[in-house]
């Protein structure tokens, strides 16, 4: 893997590239989402709609999902900046999932028509956001949850958290059907239904091998947790942001 830099900010807790490689959007401890232009290597924008941290973000069709440790998870349409011609970002709100406690994490699956969010006291809930409800509340882990995802077909969603579990869920029933245990904190993860690339709480980056329960590959990454990882629809190139205030692209090569 090959991979560049840009300068430090604040303290980041998830990353995402946008469509036409322009801007990367991070979501930060101090309540506010970042916009960077990679051709300039510097912030371009914030966007300040949280009254607490806001733990991460998803983006798709124009529209960006952030939860918050204000125990929200809320749903903007957004305008990129290379789309109205200005060097700002417009954004409106849609809709606010409300929890009873912090969001930890949140995520869409293929069709960005379901959510699953994790909180702080262990609780997965799947949401369907065609009405804005609760299809299924799961209290699957005995800390927080640190990471969730659909498989790419939204059947299962696979959830990581603080007591070190990884867990599938049936989304159709809700029912946790599988449990497996990491030797640390695995904060964060992309999944393509089989295989799991983490980033765990010493900052290496981890390759399981999901069906035979076992880590294939190590690979040395952050000084530091690994806070937020992101791969793109190709599966060619990855993002991570950790707590060395970092932000990696990894080019992945075969």
């Amino acid at each position: 893997m090959d991979h560049q830099s840009l300068p430090p900010h604040k303290a980041l807790s998830s990353c995402l590239l946008l469509p036409g490689d322009a801007t990367v959007i991070s979501s930060s401890w101090d309540n506010n989402v970042y916009f960077y232009s990679i051709a300039f290597g510097r912030c371009q924008d914030t966007l300040m709609g949280h009254d607490d941290a806001v733990s991460k973000i998803c983006w798709h069709d124009n529209r960006l999902y952030s939860a918050s440790w204000d125990s929200t998870v809320k749903v903007w349409s957004g305008v990129p900046a290379e789309m109205t011609g200005t060097r700002r970002h417009q954004f409106d709100m849609l809709a606010e999932l409300e929890h009873d406690v912090s969001v930890d994490t949140i995520s869409l699956n293929a069709a960005s028509t379901l959510l699953v969010s994790g909180t702080r006291e262990g609780t997965v809930t799947i949401w369907d956001l065609t009405t804005a409800t609760v299809l299924h509340q799961i209290p699957c882990h005995s800390g927080i949850v640190c990471d969730t995802a659909f498989s790419p077909d939204s059947r299962h969603v696979l959830s990581t958290g603080e007591d070190g579990g990884l867990n599938v869920i049936d989304v159709q029933t809700g029912t946790l059907i599988s449990s497996m245990t990491s030797d640390e904190p695995q904060r964060c993860f992309i999944w393509d239904g089989n295989t799991v690339l983490s980033g765990s709480q010493s900052g290496e980056l981890l390759v399981w091998d999901l069906l035979g329960g076992k880590i294939s590959e190590k690979i040395q990454g952050h000084k530091g947790a690994v806070t937020c990882i992101w791969m793109n629809e190709q599966c060619s190139s990855i993002i991570t942001g950790g707590k060395d205030r970092q932000i990696m692209f990894w080019k992945l090569q075969y």
